[in-house]
């Protein structure tokens, strides 16, 4: 039994969820807080597996208490964002505080009322496979808290952005750095971007399982830490040195090419994958177009996503590398991956950098 403390200053929230949550047998709501200084105290006295954490509070709000909860009593969170561009950002900010994975609700207690029935249907399926999944996590082991400590470290990067601009691809190197990731990607993704050199010696392209709305901010977030530019993918731009384009959500990443260029296109197709974007369709689009100029890494996320593409890259000749089980908050697609025989090394999150840099510069 999943025992969860409900942290929402939604009146509304407090009576509906917990009716809704426990319609889940492995799920038992033990409490509920109006606000964070509330959530504090329950937390200690209560012990929950489980906490849901609004944001926008009185008193104290989801990101403070967040701050106390990880570093006082560790417990894993799961963020309730408002669709809004505010609410993005706050919750990018709070993966990066230790909050292990977020949702997103109405923004005001009328939109809530007036989609009860939608609610019910998605606290079901969203709600409560979040909640299942925060609770495999142990926020207590070393290497999660000291994750969270050096996300707390890193400063926005001061240094002037240098883009080395649009080099023509040759054969015999890795010029393409194709990342995957979805469950404890961003936080993963800061770490690792951060460690890439301004001139790493290829473009880089990012598919991460997100929710629409939350790319952006995500990707502002990136460049604000990283050496190298990044920024939203769009259609039909060049993969350019020095850069690292992220898949919008609801859009496949692939890459097509031009005498002298690759480019990154976007797209629906195929619609019946699962996620969108796809890491496998990422992956396969690289295998099919310049598998020798690429390198494919997988980093933590639920699922299966990317494995099969991983391997048809590894088998197509390209270089693959993937984050390790020690590291990663879920081990799900990288053991996979593993599993289906595409990855040729699994590192530690803090030396993928190194080793992305290192086949990137080496003559294959």
């Amino acid at each position: 039994m999943i025992r969860v403390l409900i942290v929402d200053d939604s009146s509304f929230l407090r009576r509906q969820l917990p009716r809704l949550l426990e319609m889940d047998s492995d799920i038992k709501v033990v409490g509920a807080a109006a606000n964070g200084a509330e959530a504090v105290q329950l937390v200690k006295a209560l012990r929950p597996d489980v906490v849901t954490m609004d944001i926008v509070m009185p008193v104290m709000d989801g990101l403070t208490a967040l701050k106390h909860i990880m570093r006082d009593s560790p417990v894993p969170v799961v963020m309730v964002s408002s669709i809004t561009r505010e609410g993005a950002n706050e919750t990018i900010e709070a993966l990066s505080l230790g909050a292990v994975d977020f949702t997103t609700k109405p923004s005001s207690t009328l939109e809530l009322e007036s989609q009860l029935g939608e609610l019910v249907e998605k606290i079901k399926q969203a709600y409560a496979n979040k909640i299942k999944l925060a609770a495999t996590v142990d926020v207590t082991r070393d290497k999660f808290r000291a994750l969270v400590a050096d996300l707390s470290r890193l400063q926005a990067n001061t240094t002037p952005k240098r883009p080395r601009g649009t080099a023509p691809f040759t054969t015999g190197r890795r010029q393409v750095v194709a990342i995957a990731t979805s469950t404890g990607g961003p936080a993963a993704l800061q770490l690792l971007l951060a460690r890439l050199p301004a001139d790493l010696a290829a473009g880089v392209l990012i598919v991460q399982h997100i929710a629409p709305g939350f790319t952006r901010p995500l990707a502002e977030r990136l460049n604000s830490i990283s050496p190298l530019t990044v920024r939203e993918a769009v259609d039909g731009e060049p993969i350019r040195q020095g850069y690292a384009l992220l898949a919008p959500a609801g859009s496949h990443l692939t890459v097509s090419r031009e005498p002298g260029r690759m480019l990154v296109r976007l797209s629906l197709d195929p619609a019946e994958a699962l996620h969108r974007p796809s890491a496998d369709v990422l992956f396969k689009s690289l295998a099919q177009v310049c598998p020798k100029e690429a390198c494919g890494v997988i980093l933590t996320g639920m699922g299966d996503d990317g494995a099969r593409g991983l391997r048809a890259l590894f088998e197509a000749g390209g270089d693959t590398l993937a984050q390790d089980e020690f590291t990663s908050l879920i081990y799900g697609m990288p053991k996979r991956a593993v599993e289906m025989g595409g990855v040729r090394l699994s590192l530690p999150l803090d030396q993928i950098a190194d080793e992305v840099v290192k086949v990137v510069n080496r003559l294959t």
